[in-house]
């Protein structure tokens, strides 16, 4: 049965980090099709890792985010340009307890959750004393807006997309919905199927266009790092419950351009990623996000996503 050419024939784009200390970098390169996102992302930073050794900073992660994303694209000759507009709502969540309870029913380590208060929204880095961004309100934020150009390349079969994108500053440093700055990106995808399994891979570098007297600069020691991502997965074909369904694990990497001591900022950060679909549900795709062995991503990110428009060939 030929694969439906409303959401299972084309490679979608990779989920990203959510982690607040990123989230105001540019999204990775899309792949230039209309579609709906919703996540649901806890994060915590272990409160005994909160100061650096220098004791120069002083970084603080507690909260619980729900983001919709929002992509539309526009045909251009050959290429694709494409809008992605986020809308966050912040605020220290109800999962604390459930996700303390799952690691004490398996018995494993809690990371630091007894030593914090539970459903606490507290986003805060400080260098040297300076605030470099606070958030302790809950509320609904605009992300900083992204506009990318796309060039598709080869079949749903064995094909690419290359392209470019800019981020705008349409949200604010000081609470973590954006970086202050108009940022870019430039990369590109590669995918191959053989039968029912899928290889895909993508690979981008940004750059981050930070003002002069940005308070990131302080946190930074340069404004250029790069992301890429691998994945192997697996689609039945057929209409039942287990021969409709479909597999996809991709493991991301991200560099980081923070340096201050802390490695949930300074190092690269590693994230797995499950995505399941159906034939059943050609236009629905689900799946999670977690941290793979760095610490450096959210502790776990859940995502619902709808594909609007038709699959890019």
């Amino acid at each position: 049965m030929a694969l439906s050419t409303a959401g299972l024939s084309a490679q979608e784009t990779p989920r990203p980090n959510r982690v607040a200390w990123f989230e105001g970098f540019p999204e990775p390169l899309p792949e230039g099709v209309d579609e709906l996102a919703l996540e649901a992302t806890s994060q915590m930073l272990r409160p005994d890792l909160e100061h650096s050794s220098d004791l120069r900073t002083f970084a603080r992660l507690d909260g619980e985010e729900w983001q919709l994303t929002g992509d539309w694209a526009a045909r251009l000759g050959s290429t694709r340009v494409n809008v992605r507009a986020r809308l966050a709502s912040r605020s220290g969540g109800i999962a604390d307890q459930a996700m303390w309870n799952w690691h004490q029913m398996f018995s494993l380590p809690q990371g630091g959750r007894e030593d914090a208060p539970k459903n606490r929204l507290a986003y805060h880095l400080e260098r040297d004393g300076k605030v470099v961004g606070d958030l302790s309100r809950p509320g609904l934020r605009l992300m900083d807006l992204d506009v990318a150009w796309i060039r598709p390349f080869g079949t749903a079969d064995a094909g690419g997309r290359m392209g470019i994108s800019v981020q705008l500053p349409t949200g604010k440093q000081a609470d973590f919905s954006g970086d202050g700055g108009t940022d870019g990106l430039f990369g590109g995808a590669l995918w191959r199927r053989f039968g029912r399994w899928n290889v895909f891979g993508q690979a981008e570098r940004v750059v981050l266009g930070l003002p002069k007297d940005s308070p990131l600069r302080s946190v930074m020691d340069k404004t250029s790092f790069s992301r890429a991502w691998a994945s192997l997965g697996w689609q039945g074909e057929g209409t039942g419950l287990v021969s409709g369904l479909g597999v996809e694990v991709a493991l991301g990497y991200a560099g980081s351009p923070y340096r201050v001591g802390l490695s949930r900022l300074d190092r690269a950060g590693w994230q797995q990623h499950w995505t399941f679909r159906h034939t059943w549900l050609p236009r629905w795709r689900f799946g999670f996000s977690e941290e793979a062995g760095t610490f450096t991503a959210p502790d776990i990110s859940a995502f619902v996503v709808y594909r609007l428009g038709a699959a890019a060939k």
